[in-house]
């Protein structure tokens, strides 16, 4: 590859608002009756009329990310889960996992081909066409979501893992800020610290098989990899194998794609920064990765949305990033749609 690599990421036609988990559970305290401060609510309540009035007219988007598992099985679950689907009106991006893989392998088939140019497609972002989805809800006098059964196991797993990964971050950000490490370092060590896990738990996978000591949970955590392997195999990757794979996720096929991209920045930020990381802060890192790309605007807390606007990750992407302390901007890019 001698030229610079390009990559060029799909929106849909229609004006997309993502919305962050925090937003709609401020509006689901609204309904409620629940006490927030009054410009807030006068805010939040003038946001939730216009996306309505212009999802119901045709002329936005509001997709629900896999937002669930920030809320699922905690207070006002069902209620958030409603307000959610009324506000999307039940059209929703893939989940991100699915996003994750499917960028993945498009930037495997080009890295295989040496290609110069990477286009992200929006079927990588949707099951079905977003457009056809909402003109498709809008001729409907119901919208219809299920909320899912969860099972004690994976929710008892999910908390464990979230609580986990902040410690394990907090104490990293500490740490670096000791080493006084920049976000230019953190950040070439993030486009390499995916590849090294990779071949870590393939490795300690296939040392367990050897030895008889792998179960569903141990399995489930390293699938993933192994289908990366075999697929860079079909496609006559060199090096062959778990090398190969290392040689992929450490190259700008895989770097400069869009969800890993934006998570290598924001996760750089955070672990440089001299702010503690809170429960929150790594969900919205995964989210975010998803729906920036994807999204013409995106309403998040302050503190990401000034993340996002000091790693020039807004001008990558052409998206709008807004905060509640700038959302009169939004309110005029949504009252031109009428």
């Amino acid at each position: 590859m001698n030229d610079p690599l390009k990559v060029t990421s799909d929106k849909p036609s229609l004006p997309t608002l993502w919305l962050d988990t925090s937003v709609v559970i401020k509006l689901t305290k609204i309904a409620r009756g629940e006490a927030l401060q009054s410009i807030e609510v006068e805010r939040l309540t003038r946001l939730k009329k216009l996306i309505n009035e212009l999802g119901e007219a045709g002329k936005l988007l509001c997709p629900q990310a896999d937002q669930e598992e920030e809320y699922a099985d905690e207070r006002l679950d069902s209620e958030v889960h409603r307000d959610f689907l009324s506000l999307s009106m039940g059209i929703t991006l893939s989940h991100r996992q699915g996003i994750f893989d499917f960028q993945a392998m498009i930037g495997m088939k080009a890295c295989v081909e040496k290609a110069n140019t990477i286009h992200v497609p929006l079927d990588s972002y949707f099951h079905s066409d977003p457009v056809e989805e909402l003109n498709a809800a809008r001729s409907r006098r119901f919208v219809i979501g299920g909320n899912m059964f969860k099972d004690p196991e994976i929710l008892a797993r999910r908390r464990t893992a979230k609580s986990e990964v902040q410690r394990v971050w907090e104490e990293l950000r500490q740490e670096f800020a000791g080493q006084h490490r920049t976000y230019e370092e953190q950040l070439q060590e993030e486009r390499r610290r995916y590849a090294d896990a990779v071949v870590t738990q393939i490795n300690e996978f296939e040392q367990k098989v050897r030895h008889g000591g792998i179960d569903f949970w141990g399995f489930m955590g390293v699938q993933g990899f192994l289908l990366y392997r075999t697929y860079w195999n079909e496609l006559g990757g060199k090096p062959p194998g778990t090398a190969g794979l290392h040689f992929f996720f450490c190259s700008p096929y895989f770097n400069e794609l869009p969800i890993v991209k934006i998570r290598c920045q924001l996760g750089a930020d955070l672990l440089t920064g001299n702010q503690p990381i809170l429960s929150g802060d790594v969900m919205d890192v995964e989210l975010l990765s998803t729906a920036i790309p994807v999204s013409h605007h995106v309403l998040t807390d302050r503190k990401m949305a000034d993340r996002i606007h000091r790693r020039g990750i807004v001008s990558d992407w052409q998206t709008e990033v807004h905060s509640m302390s700038d959302i009169d901007k939004l309110f005029g890019k949504l009252e031109s749609l009428r």
